[in-house]
């Protein structure tokens, strides 16, 4: 916000752009995340806005085409002339969990089981992905080991959920997509994570 207003209301950096578009009045329609990039395919300086929405429950959908229209007309207000704008739709990738957890011996497995996978619905369903931003392998294992009852965490798997109706119909290979050293899943530059059924799509077992 700051940078697009050094800027003399015009965008000039990718900030200024993604402030700009999160200034849009409500009555023109909202989106709930945005990124944006030079497409480098391009011989003009073309850029690429990648956006996404959510419906009235939350979960990610498709920016639909009058919201799309109404943010050009916006963005026409601010851009710098030689700059051209594709507005294109982020794509979603569903995914679940499955974790297997060590307990303390003291403790009512079971208990623990449903303390463990509570809190990892409460982190998912408190922290919402940008677009682009990877998954830390790291940070649901530290999500975890929090839980009193939990004396290790042995596996964290993710559940690619395509089954097209309820989900997106994204495809993507999480193995493929998971850095070197294993600690994240590497989010293509127009995706973006959802986990859509926490209750149903994050499962454990001790």
């Amino acid at each position: 916000v700051f940078s697009f207003y050094a800027a003399q209301n015009r965008a000039v950096t990718a900030q200024d752009y993604r402030a700009i578009v999160y200034a849009m009045p409500p009555s023109f329609g909202a989106v709930k995340r945005c990124t944006i990039e030079r497409d480098f395919d391009s011989f003009k300086r073309n850029l690429n806005l990648y956006v996404i929405s959510e419906d009235t429950a939350g979960l990610l959908v498709e920016t639909n085409l009058t919201i799309k229209n109404n943010l050009k007309t916006w963005l026409a207000n601010y851009k710098i002339i030689n700059d051209t704008i594709d507005i294109l739709n982020a794509r979603i990738v569903n995914f679940g969990i499955n974790f297997k957890i060590v307990t303390d011996y003291s403790e009512n497995k079971y208990n623990a089981l449903e303390a463990a996978t509570l809190s990892l619905k409460n982190y998912f369903t408190n922290n919402t992905f940008d677009i682009g931003e990877a998954i830390f392998v790291t940070d649901i294992y530290k999500e975890l080991q929090k839980v009193p009852s939990v004396v290790d965490v042995l596996d964290v798997q993710f559940v690619p959920k395509t089954s097209g109706g309820a989900y997106s119909n994204t495809s993507f290979d999480f193995d493929e997509h998971l850095s070197t050293d294993g600690r994240y899943v590497i989010a293509d530059r127009d995706t973006v994570f959802e986990i859509k059924f926490p209750n149903r799509d994050i499962q454990g077992s001790v």
